[in-house]
């Protein structure tokens, strides 16, 4: 249990870590085209978000980066390399799967796919911040693994 309560508030600081650090880079490149991208198909996509909305996005959210973390933990012993090297090439190969995932959802809608185009690119910067911060966190939360 002391592992799992260690697991959830690293998915808890990354998550923190992942909008301090990576709304401002997002903001920057991704959210325009992303927004305008949305209005065009509004028909698709909710734009009046309710509070509701958004604790439900921010509880996905925080789900796909503790199990990210989670994967990580149990990888960890068979990956070589420092921790950071580690969870980057990690985080690597689950954003891989992100956006798999996402082309597939592209491919099965007929509204414009320059959402999911701006959605994979968004998703390779914040997988990038967090892989990161995640290498770099996870032995002050699991010094005993080390």
């Amino acid at each position: 249990m002391r592992t799992f309560s260690k697991l959830l508030l690293l998915a808890v600081l990354l998550n923190v870590i992942r909008y301090v650090l990576g709304f401002p880079i997002e903001a920057f490149l991704i959210f325009d085209g992303m927004a305008e991208s949305m209005l065009s198909s509004s028909a698709y996509f909710k734009n009046d978000f309710l509070a509701s909305d958004w604790a439900a996005s921010y509880f996905y959210n925080f789900m796909m980066w503790f199990v990210c973390v989670w994967l990580f933990h149990i990888a960890r012993p068979d990956l070589r390399g420092s921790d950071l090297l580690k969870s980057v090439r990690l985080f690597g190969i689950l954003f891989l799967f992100f956006a798999s995932v996402s082309a597939i959802y592209m491919n099965h809608y007929s509204h414009p796919k320059e959402f999911y185009y701006y959605s994979i690119a968004d998703g390779l910067i914040v997988f990038a911040i967090v892989g990161a911060a995640n290498g770099i966190l996870y032995k002050y939360f699991f010094k005993n693994k080390i």
